[in-house]
């Protein structure tokens, strides 16, 4: 009896490491990977991230703090699974996007004596919000020197410009106006002046000019510690092969994107706000063979203070445009016409370098509970609405 129970046992066993093996046998070879022990962590993820974009179309993102050796031996495992067994194996987190892999710390909450209470942090009615508005504008970089708007200066919602009076230019002429009073009390020099301006009257009068456009003014809200995710863009998606010859369809991310995660810091009563934020644009441009995804990124860190204001700039893409200068009418003739386009007019080309500029503003929100006192009750609402409405039709009543 023994002897059969031993038999059997070791022909489960037996069964198990052949089912195993064909799993892995229906694993194509290219998908395999191998990676000592000692390897540092950041250069297992290099590694791993050669395989995910050729069979997955995704990068690696590591954002952790982690930089130690990976520790554990993989040995022909699939690129994906021994992605996962690294990460699992030193508590991280892994965040799957439609076009990266992040890799992440895990949060960890520490009570009043200073001991770690676990990696999960609890949201409770008096967790504080950030609300975070932003502006993405796009201007012409040689906007920015003959303007000379000096971001630093950024407070309050007006920012330091210094214009250079001595040019022929309408919107030198016209930020000047808008930002000088009236009776100044000093006497401003002829050629140059420093003022300082309301930034959406300044960003207004470069529109007007047409050498700027304010792209977006989305405002998101997120609880302390939470990650924030605006795109003001579209999502395109590739069609590909996998092994088995099944068409996939893989979606990717372009447009402006924005991944902000705020943090309310408190000290001597004093309340901060800790910014971490991730700018990106990108563009998706079809080829014959391939598309290509031109990409810019910008990541800061900044401290704000309660409704501080803070700029992210560098973004820049190139503008060519095309077309016919000449004599009206003439040089737009058909070809065919005895060539008369060629004699009165010409080809145009302009090139032009444009940069995206994103303002920042933070604020705190009350939690919950505060602003569950300062509500105002149902009827209240009521009868300030039936007020605006009668005070609306006081408006069309003829005397």
């Amino acid at each position: 009896m023994k002897k059969l129970i031993s038999f059997l046992i070791l022909l489960c066993f037996v069964l198990t490491l052949f089912g195993q093996e064909q799993n892995i046998k229906n694993i194509p070879e290219e998908e395999l990977i191998t990676i000592s022990r000692e390897t540092n962590f950041a250069a297992a993820l290099k590694a791993i991230e050669y395989l995910s974009l050729d069979f997955a179309g995704k990068n690696i993102l590591n954002t952790s703090n982690f930089n130690n050796p990976i520790g554990i031996p993989i040995k022909g495992l699939q690129w994906k699974d021994a992605l996962n067994l690294i990460i699992r194996f030193h508590d991280l987190v892994l965040e799957e996007r439609p076009a990266t892999f992040i890799v992440k710390d895990p949060e960890v909450i520490i009570d009043e004596s200073g001991q770690e209470i676990g990696t999960e942090r609890k949201v409770t009615a008096s967790t504080k919000q950030v609300r975070i508005s932003a502006i993405f504008f796009k201007a012409d970089k040689a906007l920015i020197h003959e303007v000379g708007i000096d971001w630093t200066t950024l407070i309050d919602g007006k920012v330091d410009v210094a214009v250079n009076l001595a040019t022929t230019s309408n919107l030198s002429t016209d930020i000047f106006s808008a930002g000088t009073p009236a009776n100044p009390a000093v006497p401003i020099k002829m050629n140059f002046g420093d003022i300082t301006i309301d930034l959406n009257t300044l960003l207004n009068i470069i529109e007007a000019n047409q050498r700027g456009t304010i792209i977006a003014r989305p405002s998101i809200t997120v609880i302390s510690k939470k990650k924030g995710f605006i795109q003001v863009g579209q999502d395109f998606s590739v069609k590909t092969l996998d092994q088995a010859g099944n068409t996939t369809e893989k979606f990717f991310e372009t447009g402006i994107i924005m991944e902000v995660t705020p943090e309310v810091l408190v000290e001597d009563d004093r309340e901060a706000i800790y910014l971490s934020v991730e700018v990106e644009k990108s563009s998706a441009i079809t080829g014959d063979l391939s598309t290509i995804i031109d990409k810019s990124k910008s990541n800061t860190e900044v401290l704000l203070f309660d409704g501080e204001e803070t700029v992210i700039g560098g973004l820049h893409d190139k503008e060519i445009k095309t077309g016919r200068g000449g004599i009206p009418i003439l040089k737009d003739l058909p070809w065919w016409f005895f060539g008369l386009k060629y004699l009165f007019g010409y080809e145009t080309k302009s090139e032009s370098i444009r940069e995206m500029i994103v303002i920042l503003k933070a604020e705190i929100i009350d939690h919950v509970n505060i602003r569950k006192k300062h509500a105002k009750p149902t009827e209240e609402q009521i009868e300030q609405e039936r007020k605006y409405m009668k005070d609306a039709e006081k408006l069309f009543i003829k005397e």
